[in-house]
């Protein structure tokens, strides 16, 4: 039985072009869904898969001689990217100096981002590791500056409608989720129900805060709930590298999740979607003279 998505619900078929194949056995040995095996010492598709493929493109991948080929599943054996072609991957160094470089910005220089720069950020998130195959996140583009102003200012008009949810004489049943959700609440949610509609109507901007860029990534009923997130870091980092600067903002989507029928059909959002986030960009309107060290709130390793 196929694993089902929002986008397939049947395997992948696994062709093997036996007049390239060395017989290597790599293919069966990454394949962690067992749908390829040895036999007379050559891979042949099972008939015993764990679920079936899922065309993760792991055995078409490591093939040395392009003998493997998968199709089905959102995924053809045009989809294979050759190392060959690939420029010098990043040091260590390299990488860690982009991320200490970027901090989360919320001042931008009014200027557009071009449509180039936009492809290469969905260029670089879409490359970002997924539960199961095909990915099953969907993502909401808000061009211009005025599209993103006119996108906050509906969210906040909602966020009004159902501040009522979050007064103080409601606001004790979250106690009932635990103490630390209504901590939050209390004081957290509240002062920005409040300050939100506020700044709106002096027409200011504090939700997206007039950014020229905005992407929304969701997950579907389907999808690991972190598939979300994942992408989204791709996507600022890819950013940064681009000379933007970036911002997620991820006090909306838990907002909206159960509601806001109206606003999720007029912008097209996901009308089920477990989690997501948004990220803003821009060019950034400051320059920072320094980052900040962060830390965990904990690092343990087992065994002691």
């Amino acid at each position: 039985m196929a694993i089902i998505t929002s986008r397939t619900n049947e395997n992948g078929r696994i062709s093997i072009i036996y007049e390239r194949c060395n017989s290597c056995g790599l293919c069966v040995k990454v394949c962690k869904d067992f749908s390829l095996v040895m036999k007379d010492n050559k891979p042949v598709v099972s008939d015993q898969p764990l679920f079936g493929c899922m065309a993760c493109g792991q055995c078409m991948a490591i093939c040395p001689t392009k003998a493997i080929q998968i199709h089905g599943r959102e995924m053809s054996a045009d989809d294979l990217i050759d190392f060959s072609g690939l420029k010098e991957k990043a040091s260590y160094e390299n990488l860690k100096n982009l991320m200490i470089g970027r901090r989360s910005i919320r001042d931008y220089k009014d200027k557009e981002i071009p449509m180039e720069f936009i492809e290469k950020i969905i260029d670089a998130a879409v490359t970002a590791p997924i539960s199961l195959p095909p990915s099953d996140v969907h993502h909401l583009i808000s061009q211009g500056k005025d599209k993103v102003r006119e996108f906050s200012f509906d969210i906040i008009d909602y966020f009004s409608q159902v501040k009522w949810l979050f007064s103080n004489q409601l606001i004790w049943l979250w106690r009932l989720f635990g103490k630390e959700s209504y901590q939050l609440m209390k004081s957290f949610v509240q002062p920005l129900l409040k300050f939100f509609p506020e700044t709106k109507a002096k027409g200011e901007n504090y939700l997206l805060y007039d950014a020229p860029l905005a992407l929304y990534f969701t997950a579907s009923p389907y999808s690991d709930p972190a598939d979300p997130y994942i992408p989204a870091t791709y996507a600022m980092l890819a950013a940064e590298s681009l000379g933007l600067g970036s911002c997620m903002i991820g006090s909306i989507h838990p907002m909206i999740m159960y509601g806001a029928k109206k606003l999720k059909l007029k912008w097209n959002i996901p009308p089920k979607s477990p989690a997501g986030i948004i990220v803003i960009f821009g060019y950034p309107k400051f320059k920072f003279q320094s980052g900040i060290k962060r830390t965990f709130a904990k690092v343990s390793f087992y065994p002691n």
